[in-house]
């Protein structure tokens, strides 16, 4: 009886410790994603739009937007859900969400498509002296929900700043 309670015990004992170790791999393994934007079109349609609506005329409020992620892990991972705000010389002017799921597989990249819904309903004054004024600074920011197992999701976050056409700021995870 004794022989046996040994052997549960440490049965027991090994499978909590395999656990907290895979656990842990998982973790490690969502941090070594990278997200980065593939090309800054979309900067010029959201400035048109907010000209467009300064005119009276009706804005293009959908705005495609294309972000590249790229796996580095040794296993597939699934983007759940993405939820970024979009500021035009800080006025929130729209959203990007998508509860479309996405699956990466191990060691690859992949580019998704999404839409920025703009919301130009207020501040117009202000958008309008922010365009005459000159390069704007657009900036998209939120999360991207990583899942690689059962267990584990991360929420990463994606941040990209812009002015004209030169990218001041971009982080998007482990883009060495």
């Amino acid at each position: 009886m004794k022989g046996l309670k040994i052997f549960l015990g440490a049965t027991v004992v090994v499978g909590v410790i395999a656990f907290v170790k895979y656990l842990t791999t998982q973790a490690k393994l969502l941090k070594k994603i990278c997200v980065s934007n593939t090309s800054l079109e979309w900067r010029e349609a959201i400035v048109d739009a907010v000209k467009a609506k300064l005119q009276g005329a009706t804005p293009e409020l959908s705005i495609p937007l294309e972000l590249e992620i790229r796996n580095f892990s040794d296993v597939e991972v699934e983007v759940k859900s993405i939820d970024f705000d979009l500021f035009f010389d800080n006025t929130k002017i729209g959203k990007v969400l998508s509860q479309q799921s996405a699956i990466l597989a191990a060691n690859s990249s992949s580019t998704l498509e999404l839409d920025v819904d703009l919301d130009l309903q207020g501040q117009l004054l202000d958008l309008g002296l922010n365009i005459i004024a000159g390069d704007n600074t657009i900036e998209l920011f939120g999360n991207l929900k990583i899942k690689a197992s059962i267990y584990e999701e991360y929420n990463y976050p994606y941040q990209l700043r812009v002015k004209g056409n030169q990218i001041l700021k971009q982080v998007g995870g482990n883009c060495e």
